[in-house]
């Protein structure tokens, strides 16, 4: 008979197992077919799961099934005011096996309230743990006439317990996988949002300095006027192609140059048959923050040699090009074929648009080789 019983409960054990929380929804029918299964296995009439509040203040049930009245209920609720010593045992992680409820000394605190009222004469109760945290307990209970337990039930009730943890962890991970999973989305929405908001704002930004250039009456002025619309074109292009992707925090480094390129090709048509560009496409992301600096930089490097060397120069070319030096980083030169000049010393003279050069390049925290009297190429390199 002993034997039968260990083969019964192995294989109940086994079937229990199986019964996966994560796929269900209703976790009342969850909970009634779990303890329908355990408490025909062991004989016994009721079984029940609490699980503490946030402070431990009170345990409140997430499951009480009856096999008397095939009854579900929960939500009941202990309070350790009520019940302090049977709330230290559990703090303590005691196992309870009171085979007589009314004079145990961790549930004799039970017995007006809770015991009697449901005809209760044996319990083992169990603490839940996890990830080694004490979470509730589970309760077996006994009606009617007292039980003693044997060795393999008190292990099995042990399993039982750990599959029910294991379960309810999965349970809860699950919910804060969902949750995390909305709040990505809402976070998702809201970028786009705010993409779309600055992009829009940009845009009428362009179109309010194109519409004053039609108005301005000194070539001052309008120059002017088109560096302030490039650099207002390298940070709304950051947010369309942002846009575009779908990806609200990096972009992709030859992509963006090639457009700033297409675009100063666009508003300096002069230049455009000596602009020399050798961009190849690289699998390099960077930041949106890095980007907008870049984009900053490759916009006034070209604005200054298009101010200052396109018409010195009787043969003039700008060069722009994006070459892997290594597996892992990129070199990004950019300049003219002019005589060159000391950027060191023009920068400590205040120059506006050296200033900002120096600054951003600084900020980026790249390696960075800057023009000589014999040299007007900037270099930069970019490490994955």
């Amino acid at each position: 008979m002993i034997e039968e019983q260990e083969v019964n409960l192995l294989e109940e054990l086994n079937s229990i197992s199986k019964i996966h929380f994560l796929q269900r929804e209703d976790i009342d029918a969850i909970m009634t077919d779990f303890a329908k299964h355990i408490l025909q296995c062991l004989k016994m009439e009721r079984m029940n799961v609490w699980l503490f509040n946030p402070d431990h203040s009170a345990l409140i049930s997430i499951g009480e099934y009856d096999t008397r009245n095939k009854q579900f209920s929960k939500n009941s609720t202990l309070l350790e005011k009520d019940y302090p010593v049977y709330f230290k045992a559990l703090s303590a992680n005691e196992i309870i096996i009171a085979e007589d409820i009314y004079n145990h000394p961790f549930t004799k605190e039970f017995n007006e309230n809770y015991s009697k009222q449901n005809s209760i004469y044996t319990l083992l109760d169990i603490p839940l743990r996890i990830s080694g945290e004490l979470v509730g307990v589970m309760c077996y209970e006994k009606t009617d006439c007292q039980k003693e337990f044997s060795k393999d039930e008190i292990n099995f009730c042990l399993s039982v317990s750990f599959v029910m943890a294991s379960n309810l962890e999965s349970r809860k991970r699950r919910a804060a996988q969902s949750k995390l999973e909305k709040a990505l989305e809402e976070k998702e929405l809201l970028l786009k949002e705010i993409n779309h908001r600055v992009k829009n704002n940009l845009s009428i930004l362009i179109s309010l300095l194109r519409l004053s250039k039609t108005r301005v009456k000194t070539d001052e002025s309008k120059v002017l006027l088109d560096e302030y619309e490039q650099r207002i074109f390298s940070m709304l292009k950051i947010h369309d192609m942002l846009d575009k992707n779908n990806q609200y925090s990096k972009i992709n480094l030859s992509d963006y140059i090639k457009e700033l390129v297409i675009e100063f090709r666009v508003t300096y048509p002069q230049i455009n048959h000596n602009c020399i560009v050798d961009i190849n496409y690289f699998d390099f992301l960077i930041s949106t923050k890095k980007a907008i600096h870049l984009g900053l930089i490759v916009s006034e490097i070209l604005l200054n040699s298009i101010k200052h060397a396109s018409e010195k120069e009787t043969n003039y070319e700008v060069f722009i090009s994006l070459k892997k030096i290594t597996e892992t980083a990129l070199e990004l030169k950019i300049g003219d074929n002019g005589s060159g000049f000391d950027f060191s010393e023009l920068v400590d003279k205040n120059t506006l648009g050296l200033d900002l050069i120096k600054g951003l390049a600084d900020s980026l925290n790249l390696k960075t080789i800057y023009p000589t009297k014999n040299n007007a190429y900037y270099l930069f390199d970019f490490k994955a």
